[in-house]
């Protein structure tokens, strides 16, 4: 019976030819197949985890595995103590430490009346310097309190708690009026010296976090 597929016949000239091309092409045909096949076994024997590795003796030497697995285990113990450690304070040494590096003004009376004695032949207001100075750290700490209970602990924002915050915010400013007497400056001069600053930090005239992390030598 004659093939429909072939176009030519015993006999003609291109039969031998045909012939030989339907060979090669099913030889290279199994050829792929083997091929593919082989890729696929490998593909199946190759570990896909970590500890696959491991336990597969084709690829890691039981030597390796054992340190490996030795190192592992050390590790742990190791981070295990670490967690454990406390960590302790000689609090009596901590606080001769402290007395060492602290001035003599800041713990002796005799030297800090000695202090406040230079300081007002300097012609330092420090009776008004100092009292600003605590003020306002004291009212701010105030003013931040009413700020903080109402982020973080649900004080409403209210008309009364906004005037608690203006009440304090005007403690704060009678505390940098003082200040300000003290340095012998007017409040309005404070300001315009403030303005400058700011101004040659930021050049475009508007805040810029390069500026303000990158600031130039005497910019404080």
């Amino acid at each position: 019976m004659t093939d429909p597929n072939n176009f030519t016949q015993k006999g003609d000239p291109n039969y031998d030819l045909e012939q030989q091309t339907e060979k090669i092409s099913g030889d290279a045909q199994e050829k792929v197949e083997s091929e593919r096949q082989r890729a696929q076994e490998v593909a199946d024997s190759t570990p896909k985890t970590p500890e696959e590795m491991l336990n597969n003796p084709d690829v890691v030497a039981p030597k390796t595995k054992k340190k490996v697995a030795e190192k592992k285990k050390a590790q742990a113990e190791a981070g295990a103590k670490k967690g454990n450690e406390k960590f302790e304070v000689d609090l009596d040494r901590y606080c001769k430490f402290v007395d060492r590096v602290t001035s003599q003004a800041s713990k002796d009376y005799v030297s800090y009346m000695e202090r406040l004695g230079e300081l007002h032949d300097q012609g330092c207001n420090i009776e008004r310097l100092d009292t600003a100075a605590s003020g306002i750290c004291a009212e701010g700490g105030e003013f931040m309190e009413i700020v903080k209970k109402i982020k973080f602990q649900g004080k409403p924002w209210n008309r009364d708690n906004k005037e608690h915050l203006q009440k304090e915010l005007g403690d704060i400013m009678w505390y940098v009026a003082n200040a300000a007497m003290a340095l012998d400056m007017r409040l309005d001069e404070i300001i315009y010296v403030n303005t400058l600053k700011l101004a040659a930090r930021y050049p475009e005239g508007m805040f810029d976090v390069n500026y303000s992390e990158n600031r130039a030598p005497g910019d404080i």
